[in-house]
Order: structure tokens, then C-alpha cells, then sequence
């Protein structure tokens, strides 16, 4: 008798038992989601699908597992019937996820990179033309980053090219208005890398190292289960973004040295606690810029003093539970004031340059294509001086009626009006000598440019031509080379490269740039 109580009472107590345990493996299945340890997670998932396959927890696990592997049409099935506010209202954040992710990548197709490690997607069309590229470099950084970090992935990482900053806020959390206010052009979420086609910015961007920029993120989060704050995140990341080049050197362009250098200045530096939750959120593209710059120093610093050891010592300290402070300065046997201050002397050796000649477009990289259209004279009202404004103007209105003489003479009074060289002035003066057949003189401008800054595609292109111009295919090479990780859209870029790379006698990308010069030269 007292055995057949046991029993029933065993019996009445099992679906509570059970439900329990499915609760706490719904829990632990969320957690590893949310820490990146995807293929955890997908365990649990499958075995809860096997359970408790109607309970409301496994299906939206199974939907957001969907959603993360890239089968959104799968994702939605299992949300099927579910109510918007079931599991405290996530079913119904997941379904406007999906569905709007859905509809801003309708159409798309997808490729795998040469070494199979990237499944590209995009929408056919013009975007072809930088599928191959986009999976070069990401092989290249995958290599890299291997060797820095000692992680490769295990599977295929997702890209997605999106169309427009409107299909990059669809399928993320932020607005419009974040993205257009702080130039944020790509995003690494939802185990994928996003990112906007540079076709939708009037001037290009540095799509190449944006891309790879975003897999360091990846990397990161899954070195570290997601636990390194936006501020490491962020300057390993654009400390990093170069490494597919080469070895990572001195991260800062021509317009971060002028940003840090009046910041340091004024005493004027943004905090990197300031920075949370997402760069994204700061409240312009010059505060989104300056922010970049400091926490890329702060890596080089660290990495100065103790290199990649160091950097892997302290994300396997942050996946511990240390914070990022007190992990990053036990890295270098230090405290953390210690290592602030070290970041500073090492910032006042770096001899800082603030360039007036940059003020006026510092913090203003990224232009987004919009309805009112573009001219010879957008980016002339950054010039800082009056006058030379003005003849730059001019400049601007001649070279466009095809009066390049009197265009020149306009342009060389804004240049020395503007006291220096004024690198938009200086831009538009070498491709205005170029229309004229004055290759030299084109040179002379362009070179320097493209030494300060290599991510202005314009004085770039304008060396390439001029070079291809004078038969230096090498020369015309390196400096289309440039343009290319900016302005991959632009015909003379892709067309010349075509070119000199036949007659470098480099037939494989002659022919990949040949199909790309054919498929950017088509009407949109």
C-alpha cells in the first residue's frame, strides 16, 4: 500500500518536475544564444524540440535559432499560431525581426567565398561586382585574425549587402536617423555581418575595411561569449580592420589625428563609458569619429606594450567575468590608471596634428545618396575659408560646362586663398589638370592626398588615370587599388584596373575586373 502511494505520488509529480526542467533548459538555451555560443544552444534547442515540441519556449527558440542560421522563412513557421506577448512579448519583437528582415532581403542570392569560410547574399544586379572582392578580403581576414586571436569559425559566417541605410535599419535595432547621424554603414548582429552597398553613398566608403571591421566584431564576440564592453569592442575592432593588408600599424587617418588633436586639446575626449550602448547611439558623425580614434589608440597602446598575447590574455579574462578595466591592465601587469596614463603619454608622443584645412569635414566621411541630388559642388561649403570657397565654387560651375582652363585658374586662386592645401581644393584642381592632359601636374596634387588620406577615393582615381595615362601600369595599379577599397562603383576604377592589370600580365584579375568594368558601367 505505502509502495503504491509512493508511486502515484512520483506519477503526480513528474509533469511539474518536467515542465521545470524544460524551463530551465529553455533559460540555458537563451543564455547561450545571447552569448554566442550558437552551436550550444542549437543542442539544447533540438533536444527540447524532441521534449516538449509545442511548448512556447521551444518554439520561439527554435524560431530565433532559425533567424540566426539565416532560414527566416523556417523562423516564422515556428511562431505560427504563438501569440505576440508570448514569452514575455519576445515572439512578437522576434516575427517584426523576421518580417522585416524578409522583406529587405527579398530577392537575394547567395555565394560562398573562394576559401569557404563567408556565404555572401545579395541582390542581383550591380552589387555582383564586389561579391568576389567582398569574399577576398574576408578570407584574408579570416586568416589574420586567426593568427591574432586564435579563432576560425566553424561554419560559413553570413554577409548580407544591403541595398540602402533604410534595409540596415529594417533588420536591426536602430533608426534611420542613428545611422545617417552617426555614418554607421554596416553592423555584426544576429551571427552575421551587415552591411550597406557603397553604391548608396555619393563619395563611397572604406567598404573593405568596414567589412572586416565587422568580422573582428564577430570574432570578438565569440572569443569572448559577448562579454567585452562597446569600447574594447570598438578599437580592437578598428585597430584590427587593416590586418587583412598586412600587419595592423598606427590606426588613425589624417581627419582622427585632427579630431584626437583638438579633442586632447580642449580636454574634450568622449569617456568610453559615454560610448555605451553602441557607437551608433552618439549624437553625430564627428562624435562617432573622435570615439573611433581614442579607443584605437587605446588597443595600439596595449598592443605596443605587450602585443597579441596581451589582447588574448584579456578577452580570456572578460569571458571569465573580470571587467574589461581591471582584465585589460592585469594584461599588462598593471592598474588602471596606470594604463590611462600610459595611453596618454603614448598619445602626446604621437606628436598629434590638427589640421584646420580638415575642420570643416571632420566627422563627415560618409555622404548617404538621397533625392535631392549631387553636383560638381557638393563638399565645397566645408571649406573653411570665404574666398576660397568662393573660387572653389566657380571652379566647380566651369569644369562642369567643360571650360577646364578657366576651371584651373579658379581653383588654383581657392588654393591660395585657402592658406594651405586644402584637400578638397587640392582634389578638384589635380582632376581638373588631368581633364587638361597635364599628367604631372595631376600627380603632383593627387600623390600627397592619397598619402594623408587613403580613404578619399577621388585623388586616388585621379593618380591611377594620370599614371595609366603616362603607361606606369605598376603606379596606375597601387593607386587604383586604393580607389577600389572606396569607390567600387566607379567605371574608371574598375575599367582601369582592367587595363593595367592585362598589361602587368595579372590575367585571373584582369578578368575579374573586366566583368566588374561591364557590370558598373550598365545604366542603374
Amino acid at each position: 500500500m505505502r509502495r503504491a502511494l509512493l508511486v502515484l505520488l512520483v506519477l503526480c509529480a513528474s509533469p511539474a518536475a518536467a515542465k521545470k526542467d524544460i524551463e530551465a533548459d529553455a533559460l540555458r538555451a537563451a543564455r547561450h544564444l545571447g552569448s554566442w555560443r550558437f552551436e550550444e544552444a542549437k543542442k539544447i534547442i533540438d533536444q527540447l524540440a524532441v521534449d516538449a515540441p509545442n511548448a512556447q519556449e521551444t518554439r520561439y527558440l527554435r524560431a530565433e535559432m532559425g533567424f540566426l542560421e539565416g532560414e527566416y522563412a523556417r523562423a516564422a513557421e515556428h511562431l505560427q499560431g504563438l501569440p505576440d506577448d508570448a514569452v514575455d512579448g519576445q515572439v512578437g519583437q522576434l516575427r517584426a525581426l523576421i518580417a522585416s528582415t524578409v522583406e529587405a532581403t527579398r530577392g537575394f542570392v547567395s555565394q560562398k567565398s573562394s576559401g569557404g569560410h563567408f556565404v555572401i547574399s545579395y541582390r542581383p544586379g550591380k552589387d555582383e561586382a564586389i561579391v568576389e572582392l567582398t569574399g577576398e578580403v574576408l578570407e584574408a581576414a579570416q586568416k589574420a585574425l586567426g593568427e591574432d586571436f586564435g579563432y576560425a569559425p566553424g561554419g560559413p559566417v553570413r554577409v548580407e549587402i544591403l541595398g540602402a541605410p533604410a534595409d540596415l535599419a529594417r533588420v536591426s535595432t536602430l533608426t534611420e536617423k542613428e545611422i545617417e547621424t552617426t555614418g554607421t554603414i554596416a553592423l555584426c548582429k544576429y551571427n552575421k555581418l551587415m552591411v550597406v552597398t557603397p553604391r548608396a553613398t555619393v563619395f563611397g566608403y572604406p567598404w573593405m575595411d568596414t567589412m572586416v571591421h565587422e568580422y573582428v566584431h564577430y570574432v570578438v564576440s565569440r572569443v569572448s561569449h559577448d562579454k567585452v564592453p562597446v569600447w574594447l569592442h570598438e578599437g580592437l575592432a578598428r585597430y584590427e580592420q587593416v590586418r587583412w593588408r598586412g600587419p595592423a600599424t598606427r590606426p588613425l587617418t589624417a581627419m582622427d589625428e585632427h579630431l584626437l588633436a583638438a579633442a586632447l586639446k580642449k580636454n574634450d575626449l568622449i569617456s568610453f563609458d559615454d560610448m555605451h550602448p553602441s557607437m551608433a547611439k552618439l549624437p553625430s558623425q564627428r562624435a562617432a569619429a573622435l570615439a573611433f580614434a581614442e579607443v584605437a589608440t587605446m588597443v595600439a597602446y596595449v598592443h605596443q606594450q605587450g602585443g597579441y598575447p596581451a589582447l588574448r590574455k584579456a578577452l580570456a579574462a572578460i569571458k571569465q567575468g573580470k571587467s574589461a578595466r581591471k582584465a585589460v591592465a592585469e594584461a599588462l601587469d598593471a592598474r588602471w590608471p596606470e594604463v590611462e596614463k600610459g595611453w596618454m603619454q603614448y598619445l602626446k608622443a604621437a606628436k598629434l596634428r590638427s589640421q584646420p584645412a580638415l575642420a570643416g569635414r571632420a566627422g563627415k566621411q560618409i555622404r548617404f545618396k538621397s533625392s535631392e541630388g549631387d553636383d560638381e559642388n557638393v563638399g565645397t561649403d566645408a571649406i573653411a575659408n570665404v574666398k576660397a570657397r568662393k573660387h572653389a565654387r566657380l571652379g566647380g560651375i566651369l569644369r562642369v560646362r567643360g571650360m577646364s582652363d578657366a576651371a584651373a585658374i579658379e581653383y588654383e586662386k581657392a588654393l591660395a586663398a585657402a592658406g594651405g592645401p586644402d584637400p578638397y581644393v587640392a582634389g578638384k584642381l589635380s582632376r581638373t589638370y588631368l581633364d587638361l592632359k597635364k599628367y604631372d601636374r595631376a600627380i603632383e596634387l593627387a600623390k600627397p592626398l592619397v598619402t594623408a588620406d587613403d580613404t578619399d577615393a577621388a585623388p586616388a582615381t585621379t593618380l591611377g588615370l594620370a599614371y595609366q595615362a603616362t603607361g606606369r601600369a605598376r603606379e596606375a595599379a597601387d593607386a587604383f587599388e586604393i580607389a577600389l577599397r572606396v569607390s567600387p562603383f566607379d567605371p574608371a576604377v574598375r575599367c582601369g584596373l582592367a587595363e593595367v592589370y592585362d598589361k602587368l600580365g595579372d590575367a585571373a584579375r584582369a578578368k575579374r575586373e573586366a566583368r566588374a568594368c561591364e557590370r558598373v558601367a550598365q545604366a542603374d
